[in-house]
């Protein structure tokens, strides 16, 4: 088997010295020419050479990588918290390497993502998942700073910087009611299956009962089951709106309308979360938009602070036992929440006339 190519063979075949390739895998190209960053990029990349910065102890000498737990990239929501976390973590100077969970999984691939991020020896950790407990996210990670980014979290010993889903589930709430609907389905999961989910849903039916507008729970998995049971429902008994708890799930609710024949919102109203998709604005879709950029920016320079307090503080104690970061010793943790807005949608339309009292 032949032996993987080495910073000596690139820099053998880009025609310029190991010091320069070194320069430029691991002070990104300072004091490099142009010319040559091009010329060892492409001899690296001919040859087939990965510089492995976990080996040459870069990360761990520098505190360079911070490490991203994201779940489900195909949800927009995680795909634009990646590409902000991403933009707010190279605006430092650092580098930011991920790890992506399954939507399906229920928190075993999440804890192993975090176990092979601790393994890269990443500086600190953002976890922006909606699965696991805070309780075994401190469990999994004792010694690295680690921040729990865009979801509910009141955890006393892990920050968060999240989205204010408690105000987002109101605020839908609200503009239900004054669209004038009374009876309106309600899309719901377990908790394990999403704690973002869990709280938009409580939320939104709290002010629904406060605002004198009943809502009906629906079974929302399997999702392609559960709009169609939605939709089923709202015309066995009369229900004027449905309620997704995320835009995707809206987004298969006004396919399965389209095949049924279902006006929106002419015969049902629709509403969902997250406002991020390509296309909403065409689409028409009524949803709240996330407050991704605010969150990432104000995560990013948190860990800062929570990389300063741990060079300061004290290693791990004995085996088994946490850090002064995770301790009970250790300052309480913040937890800030950022609101979105409504985005206003044809999908929200006046109960039809029909249906009014």
């Amino acid at each position: 088997m032949p032996r993987p190519p080495t910073m000596e063979d690139v820099a053998r075949t880009a025609g310029v010295s190991r010091s320069t390739v070194s320069r430029v895998f691991h002070h990104g190209g300072e004091r490099v020419s142009p010319d040559a960053v091009i010329a060892v990029h492409e001899a690296a990349e001919r040859l087939g050479y990965v510089h492995n910065l976990v080996a040459s102890g870069l990360a761990q000498r520098h505190g360079t990588q911070l490490g991203l737990l994201i779940r489900d990239a195909t949800n927009p929501a995680y795909g634009h918290l990646h590409a902000e976390m991403n933009r707010a973590v190279e605006a430092t100077g650092r580098t930011l390497i991920s790890v992506t969970a399954s939507r399906h999984d229920y928190g075993t691939a999440e804890v192993d993502g975090l176990k092979r991020l601790i393994g890269q020896r990443v500086a600190g950790l953002f976890v922006g998942t909606g699965v696991t407990a805070a309780e075994d996210l401190v469990e999994t990670v004792s010694a690295t700073p680690m921040m729990i980014v865009g979801r509910p979290n009141r955890h006393p010993q892990i920050e968060s910087v999240s989205y204010d889903e408690r105000a987002h589930g109101r605020l839908i709430a609200e503009r239900i009611a004054e669209a004038g609907h009374r009876r309106i389905a309600v899309l719901s999961a377990p908790l394990l299956y999403s704690r973002v989910f869990d709280l938009r849903v409580r939320s939104l039916v709290e002010r629904c009962a406060e605002l004198g507008v009943q809502t009906v729970p629906v079974e929302l998995l399997p999702v392609e089951k559960g709009v169609v049971r939605a939709l089923d429902l709202a015309r066995e008994e009369q229900l004027t709106c449905i309620v997704s708890p995320v835009d995707y799930v809206a987004l298969d609710l006004l396919r399965a309308a389209a095949e049924r024949g279902v006006r929106i919102p002419e015969e049902l109203s629709t509403v969902g979360f997250d406002g991020l998709s390509d296309g909403i604005d065409l689409i028409g879709l009524a949803t709240v938009k996330l407050p991704v950029a605010e969150v990432a920016r104000e995560a990013v320079d948190r860990m800062g602070e929570l990389l300063r307090r741990a060079q300061a503080s004290p290693g791990p104690g004995p085996e088994g036992t946490p850090s002064a970061l995770h301790s009970e010793q250790a300052p309480p943790a913040r937890h800030t929440v950022h609101a979105g807005r409504f985005l206003p949608g044809r999908t929200l339309g006046p109960v039809p006339e029909t249906m009014r009292p």
